[in-house]
């Protein structure tokens, strides 16, 4: 039995499919040794995936938090005398 690490590099499919591969040895693994050092490894390697997707989501809300909120920026100066909806006040 080898087990393997991925390197911080690693791309989702390539760490999924370390996953899968880890899963079928352990349903084949007999000794209870063998079992531990494989469920850890799933355990880590399921903490590499969820890193992995928390950073792509990041990365693209980010991504379009910044475009949504730049895009606007200087299209328009505002006079004093522009419209800006009705106002009231109570007093």
């Amino acid at each position: 039995m080898t087990l393997t690490s991925s390197s911080g590099g690693t791309s989702l499919s390539a760490l999924q499919a370390q996953l899968s591969a880890k899963e079928s040895e352990l349903a084949e693994a007999m000794d209870e040794e063998a079992q531990a050092e494989l469920k850890e490894a799933i355990a880590s390697l399921k903490a590499e995936i969820a890193a992995l997707k928390a950073k792509e989501a990041g990365s693209a809300q980010r991504q379009t938090a910044e475009g949504e909120s730049t895009s606007r920026i200087g299209t328009r100066n505002f006079e004093d005398g522009d419209p800006f909806g009705e106002r009231e006040i109570y007093v």
